[in-house]
């Protein structure tokens, strides 16, 4: 489920949001709990002491005590209220930079789950939006989620407490002062309440201009693009869009604040009719008699302080609701971005390679468009190679992403040995599969740690070495003095920068380091040319041995020596057999293999039959 229930409502309730953010906090700093149940019930002592100190000097006063009383019961009460302010100042002091703590607590928890979350919600605009969301609640400093929902619930335990007690002060004077007081200051909750209803309404459209501003700003500064932007004289295009969507989301603003200003407006008025009356009212009690001075002082505080508390209380009460909706943003992406592990998880025997089944699998990416793949099946042997071929998006990288789990098929069945993968652990599952996918993931790291994906610490040196020296790469990195310890990249440090062909043995290496059964070329050479591509392919074929290999490429005779070749279209296998089984039958596959074979010439005798 999502954020939303189906009447729109939050997820999660103040309440359970509160308990969340607390079990939290007693395990990231235990003292915080502490600190807060101290300023929260001596934060209660403190106004009481304000109330009572000027009616009881008073009433010494006007009693005409003696000195020695009037100036012991003062120090009393003086020392005891100095007490109560400077431990709760200290209570507040104490869990600031704890509270505010939680927001880097909540970040790297976000971090972790964006690394291992469900791939749908890596690739997916929605998933994006969410991840924009939770994280844009820790991003405002004291303002964030986190830190408004600690300080109001101390606030509004507070005022709540307050507010018993002055009401049973104020009852003694009139009921009906009461009755008035809450009222009015309900009309104020409620026309805040508008407003924050219509600001979360439009969180979506907000975090949507948020995510094409980053974008267009990130482009705009990406080394990267520095070239194209130059020479195509995209730096007006560029500034003309950000000042489109900068138009947007700033007229968004301004219909969001015109509701805080209203509301705002309806709130000035009412607290002065409010304080009006009740002042005038307490005015004309001590006028004609009713109360006397010392009791006119206490009323007077007490309808001052409680005017400030319900105010408080409302003030405090909008905040959390937005705190809460924050909470909300917050946890549905850690909530609801992992689909839940099955029931009696399968352990899969460890073997050097494995058989694959897709039966009957069909697939869309959104629901109400034509599926992907359409009661598509493919058996694959123990150690056999295949290869998915045909033009782009007939499904091949998609069929890729079902294996790994990455995504749910709508029906059908994906068997590993037989086990269907929805019987497996994802962590599991993740451990059968060495790829190599298009897009090149190099950090910052050193060659090794790149080669292991693990820091050098837990890395095994000799393996990484091993596995460099099989694809070719190991003379090149032992050209630098720190050799496999050399870091890359220029984004850190001035590291080494590979070149593509490079790139492709590197991610070849880490495919090897990792040693899964079985291994996935996903088109990682679709930016070389035609006879790179086909080396590649071919020395990741002496690589992969034994093991279960699946390669995908869009140019056909680069895959020509594996066992079996699958030609995809319409949601389907429509042919499956060797290259030269698939060229006599004469159908699409050899078609499309007549057309290919025409953009390249003869190099030393032999056809460069690739696309």
């Amino acid at each position: 489920m999502g954020l939303k229930e189906k009447n729109g409502k939050p997820k999660y309730s103040v309440i359970n949001n509160i308990i969340f953010l607390l079990k939290d906090m007693s395990r990231a700093h235990p003292l915080l709990i502490v600190f807060i149940l101290l300023q929260a019930v001596l934060s209660v002592a403190s106004p009481l002491f304000g109330i009572y100190l000027p009616k009881i000097t008073v009433d010494l006063v006007t009693a005409s005590a003696d000195t020695v009383k009037i100036i012991y019961t003062l120090g009393v009460f003086g020392l005891l209220m100095a007490a109560s302010m400077a431990l709760s100042s200290m209570s507040a002091n104490g869990k600031y930079m704890m509270y505010n703590d939680m927001r880097t607590y909540y970040q790297k928890k976000l971090f972790l789950q964006s690394l291992s979350c469900d791939y749908i919600y890596v690739e997916s605009g929605e998933g994006q939006t969410k991840y924009e969301r939770a994280m844009s609640t820790l991003r405002a400093g004291d303002w964030s989620g986190t830190s408004k929902m600690t300080v109001t619930m101390i606030n509004i335990f507070v005022d709540v407490v307050c507010f018993v007690i002055y009401s049973g002060i104020i009852s003694t004077l009139n009921i009906f002062i009461i009755l008035l007081l809450i009222l009015l200051s309900a009309v104020n909750y409620f026309s805040v309440k508008n407003a924050q209803k219509y600001e979360y309404n439009h969180k979506d459209e907000e975090a949507r201009f948020t995510k094409k501003l980053d974008y267009v700003e990130q482009t705009a500064n990406d080394v990267k693009y520095g070239k194209d932007i130059r020479l195509y004289g995209m730096s007006r295009w560029l500034i003309q869009l950000r000042d489109i969507l900068l138009e947007g989301y700033t007229a968004l603003n301004r219909k969001i604040k015109n509701r805080y200003f209203m509301s705002g407006v309806v709130n000035a008025f009412t607290l002065f009719l409010r304080d009006g009356i009740a002042y005038a009212y307490l005015i004309w009690s001590v006028i004609s008699g009713n109360i006397s001075i010392g009791d006119f002082v206490l009323y007077f505080g007490a309808i001052t302080g409680f005017s400030g508390f319900v105010s408080s209380i409302i003030g405090n009460i909008n905040e959390l609701n937005e705190a809460n909706l924050q909470m909300n943003d917050l946890r549905a992406f850690l909530d609801n971005t992992d689909a839940p592990e099955p029931d009696n998880p399968v352990d899969i025997p460890s073997s050097n390679n494995m058989s694959i089944e897709f039966s009957h699998v069909y697939f869309s990416y959104d629901k109400n468009a034509e599926p992907v793949l359409k009661d598509f099946s493919l058996s694959i042997k123990r150690g056999e190679k295949i290869a998915l071929v045909g033009i782009n998006g007939v499904g091949k990288t998609t069929i890729i992403k079902l294996l790994c789990g990455f995504y749910k098929p709508d029906s059908g069945e994906i068997l590993i040995d037989g086990i269907n993968i929805n019987n497996i652990r994802k962590r599991d599952l993740y451990k059968l599969f060495s790829a190599v996918f298009q897009d090149v993931y190099i950090p910052p790291f050193t060659v090794a740690e790149n080669v292991s994906l693990k820091v050098e610490k837990e890395t095994d040196m000799s393996l990484a070495s091993e596995c460099l020296k099989k694809v070719g790469l190991y003379d090149k990195i032992n050209e630098y003095p720190d050799n496999i310890h050399t870091p890359m990249t220029k984004q850190v440090l001035d590291g080494i920068v590979l070149s593509g062909g490079q790139q492709q043995k590197l991610l070849m290496a880490r495919a090897l380091y990792k040693n899964a059964p079985i291994l996935i070329l996903d088109e990682p050479t679709a930016a070389l040319d035609p006879i790179a591509e086909s080396e590649t392919y071919r020395n990741f074929h002496e690589l992969s041995k034994n093991k279960t290999a699946i390669y995908i490429s869009h140019r056909l005779a680069s895959t020509r020596f594996c066992d079996k070749i699958v030609l995809l279209g319409n949601g389907k296998a429509l042919e499956i057999g060797t290259h030269d089984e698939l060229l006599r039958k004469g159908g699409e596959y050899a078609k499309m293999f007549e057309i290919q074979s025409h953009y390249y010439k003869q190099s030393g005798g032999e056809q460069i039959e690739s696309a």
